[in-house]
C-alpha cells in the first residue's frame, strides 16, 4: 500500500497553468485576461492544497487495480476513438488517421485483455 501522489497531479496541473499565463504575460494581453487566468491558477493550487491534506489525514489506498472486465480497458481508447471519428466529419477526414489507431488499440484490448493473467 502506498499513497496516490495526487498532490503533485494537481499541482503540476496548477504549475503548467502558471506556464501558460507567463505565456500569456510574454505576449502582452490584457489585464482582465491576467486577473482570469491568476484566479484560475489560484483556485487550482487551493485545490491541490486540499488534495495533500486529505491525503495525508486519509487512509492509504491501493495502487494497483483490477479491472473487473477483461475489456474493460479498451473503453478510453475506443470512446476517444468515436470522438475523433464525429469530429472528423466537422473538422476534416483528417482526423481519421489519429481515430483508426485507437480503434486498433481497443480492439487489442478487447481481445487480449487488460487484467492480470491467473496462474
Amino acid at each position: 500500500m502506498k499513497r496516490h501522489p495526487a498532490f503533485a497531479v494537481v499541482a503540476g496541473w496548477g504549475g503548467l497553468n502558471a506556464l501558460l499565463l507567463a505565456v500569456l504575460v510574454l505576449y502582452g494581453e490584457n489585464s482582465m485576461t491576467y486577473w482570469l487566468w491568476g484566479a484560475s491558477v489560484a483556485m487550482v493550487e487551493l485545490a491541490a492544497l486540499l488534495v495533500l491534506v486529505s491525503s495525508r489525514t486519509g487512509p492509504e489506498q491501493h495502487v494497483r487495480y483490477r479491472v473487473p472486465d477483461r475489456g474493460a480497458g479498451a473503453a478510453l481508447p475506443a470512446a476517444l476513438a468515436c470522438v475523433l471519428t464525429g469530429l472528423a466529419f466537422v473538422y476534416g477526414l483528417w482526423l481519421l488517421a489519429l481515430a483508426v489507431p485507437l480503434l486498433a488499440l481497443a480492439v487489442a484490448l478487447v481481445v487480449r485483455g487488460t487484467t492480470a493473467r491467473e496462474e
